[in-house]
């Protein structure tokens, strides 16, 4: 049984973002293809969706692609702390309104 590929037009409609937002999350090596066709076109696998996942998430709590690509490229990566360092940014934002 062959995996499935998704076509970036396939993936915008499937994810909600932008084809053009792909295009440069693949310009800036933040989600590159796993796949592309003899013509160029780009391929998607089912891993390169997760891993747009995790962008999707990240960039939900505020981090900047920067900060996603540095966090997605490290070997030691661990969601988990990611999610603790948001929180205790969010934990020293809401002190600061306090005061």
């Amino acid at each position: 049984m062959q995996d499935k590929n998704w076509k970036v037009g396939e993936l915008s409609k499937l994810t909600g973002l932008t084809i053009r937002t792909l295009h440069h999350y693949d310009e800036i090596g933040l989600l590159c293809p796993s796949f592309r066709t003899d013509a160029g076109h780009r391929l998607y696998s089912e891993g390169d969706i997760i891993k747009l996942q995790q962008i999707m998430s990240l960039k939900q709590l505020e981090f900047s692609l920067d900060e996603i690509k540095e966090f997605i490229e490290n070997p030691k990566y661990n969601p988990i702390d990611v999610i603790e360092m948001q929180l205790k940014k969010l934990d020293e934002e809401i002190s600061l309104k306090k005061n």
